[in-house]
């Protein structure tokens, strides 16, 4: 880009860019750029997103779904991409390739943060904390008994960024751990006492699975009616990546009949998650932990995404290097950098 001043705009998700912190916006005006942060409190709509691109050149993108029809509002001048987050799904990378538009992202900061709420959902489901806590409040002292975790087994299913540090955490917690994954490293595993195993011994084994695989077509409803069933009697299932990785109608069967133990769930195949007249199914049931897809929002990790992204623009712009590991595709590479499908 060779323009003294560039336009750029955030578009917001669910917790606006550059709310507990300046440092971003002010590494972004330094750098050239004109900010012009989104006029919409929540997550956009493609059409609200394309009619904001017509003098912009470089988006900022949530989690909000980015069609290549959207992107063309932005054309000839939008040139970047900038996902604050690592989820690529609703993105059409493939039009920005056809359309020499840079794809970045920031997948290793949000990673911690939904590693420790994986914890969270873990012991607040299994010690029924919150159910505890609920009662207390309306007056009824009940001490309920759960899972001590000492030596029972976790599967990890997608064993990346965010799932090596869950089952490192895990085996401090003296766990067992085991997992499944595409690619295996195994030099890794051995140092950290887990064990790959197939997808079907995972699901016969573990007495809680945690999720943690990106959206694609190989990865659509990995966790089938067929797949849920196979689980261990009385087993837990959480997940914090995409809802469109499991039926949620089966979990909601499986559930209700006693087969499964319970569920933790941050993602959702539609969200917000609600019914069509009042709370969705799996919010009635009583052995279910729902949140609000909030697994990168602690502060210190939306600090790292915003201040990532921010980086990654102004590098572009000016032509200098990004860190690999954030590049998903830029102009002149034959392909993505990331499997994204």
């Amino acid at each position: 880009m060779h323009r003294a001043r560039m336009s750029l705009i955030t578009q917001s998700s669910s917790y606006p860019y550059g709310i507990s912190s300046r440092d971003p916006l002010d590494l972004l005006a330094n750098g050239g750029f004109t900010v012009r942060l989104s006029p919409h409190a929540r997550k956009h709509t493609p059409a609200e997103t394309a009619a904001l691109l017509g003098d912009v050149d470089c988006l900022l993108a949530g989690t909000e779904p980015l069609p290549g029809w959207a992107l063309a509002a932005g054309l000839p001048r939008l040139r970047h991409v900038a996902r604050v987050g690592v989820g690529l799904d609703g993105l059409d990378v493939a039009f920005c390739m056809a359309n020499n538009i840079a794809v970045t992202y920031t997948p290793d900061a949000p990673a911690r943060s939904v590693v420790e709420e994986v914890f969270g959902l873990l012991f607040s489901l299994s010690r029924r904390l919150v159910e505890a806590h609920e009662g207390l409040r309306q007056g009824r002292w009940q001490r309920l008994t759960g899972i001590l975790w000492q030596g029972k087994t976790l599967g990890i299913l997608g064993c990346g960024r965010i799932g090596r540090q869950v089952a490192e955490l895990a085996r401090a917690f003296g766990m067992q751990v085991i997992a499944h994954d595409l690619v295996e490293d195994r030099a890794w595993a051995a140092r950290h006492g887990v064990t790959y195993v197939s997808l079907d011994d995972l699901l016969a084994q573990s007495l809680a699975i945690t999720v943690h695989l990106p959206y694609t077509r190989a990865t659509e409803n990995i966790l089938s009616r067929a797949r849920l069933s196979a689980m261990r009697k009385g087993a837990y299932l959480l997940n914090t990546c995409r809802g469109e990785v499991l039926d949620e109608g089966a979990l909601y069967d499986l559930l209700v009949s006693g087969h499964l133990g319970g569920a933790a769930l941050d993602v959702y195949h539609h969200e917000p998650y609600k019914g069509p007249n009042g709370p969705g199914p799996l919010a009635t049931l009583p052995n279910v932990f729902l949140t609000c897809h909030q697994g990168s929002c602690s502060h210190d990790g939306r600090y790292q995404m915003e201040m990532q992204s921010a980086e990654n623009t102004v590098a572009f712009a000016r032509g200098e290097a990004i860190k690999p590991e954030r590049i998903v595709w830029l102009p002149g590479m034959a392909a993505p950098a990331v499997d994204l499908y």
